[in-house]
Order: C-alpha cells, then structure tokens, then sequence
C-alpha cells in the first residue's frame, strides 16, 4: 500500500543509497514544507518536490528491482496523481548511465525530451503529465 510518510527515518535510508550523488538534501527541513510529498511502500520512497503551481519533480529511491520496481512506480504514479497533492506534470533527469531506471521511465509512460548536463554528469529529461497518464491507464 502507498502512503505519505512524514518519516526523516524512512526517507534517510532510501536515499542514503544515491547519497554521493545527492546535493544539499535535507530530509528535515524537505519534508518540513507542505508542498513537497514522499510516498512510501515498505523501505521504497518516491519524492515529489513541488517546483511551481502543478509541477513537482520526481525521484525514486527503490530497493526493488525490475517488474517489481515498475509495478511500485505505477502505483506510485496512481497516487500522486489521484491523491490530495494537485500534480499536473511530473518531471525527472536520469543518469544516462543508470539503465535500469531509463528503461522504467519509459515502460511507466514517461517521454524523453533530450539529456541535460548537470553535477553528476549528462541526464536525461523525463516528463509526465497527468492527461498522458490518464491516457495510458484510462
């Protein structure tokens, strides 16, 4: 079952696996603002911080893999989107060299539009929006 945490615990440890690659984030103080939203299943989080009216970026910290990872990010799609959070788009950069979540982006509906350098390296921009998702899961 998907559900907002609140937990500074929760959310330490599932990002602690990307931590090198993660700048400046304070779970404290990120879970403190209204606007921002962490969806939790078990050990799996999605952040879903809020950029503008609508917009939120995502970022999955899963430990599950595979079908596994793509059923949760489906789930956590239907969430986000039917939940109590106003999210219209939801956008993501991906490592180009993490192929695993390049591949979920694309089997979850995500489209791809061009790769951007940013701290750790060349990503990819994702981009979802909630007319695209319903299409696919109307």
């Amino acid at each position: 079952m998907i559900t907002r945490t609140r937990s500074q615990k929760l959310v330490s440890a599932a990002t602690a696996q990307y931590a090198d690659e993660i700048d400046g984030f304070d779970p404290e103080e990120w879970l403190a603002s209204d606007d921002n939203v962490a969806l939790a299943n078990g050990n799996n989080v999605a952040l879903f911080e809020r950029e503008m009216p609508g917009v939120v970026t995502g970022h999955y910290f899963f430990f599950c893999r595979g079908r596994e990872a793509i059923e949760l990010s489906k789930q956590m799609l239907n969430e986000i989107f039917t939940g109590p959070y106003n999210v219209q788009v939801i956008r993501g950069l991906t490592p180009l060299d993490n192929k695993g979540a390049l591949w979920i982006s694309r089997k979850v509906g995500f489209k791809p539009y061009g790769d951007i350098k940013t701290h750790v390296g060349l990503c990819r921009l994702f981009i979802l929006t909630k007319q695209e998702w319903e299409q696919l899961n109307g």
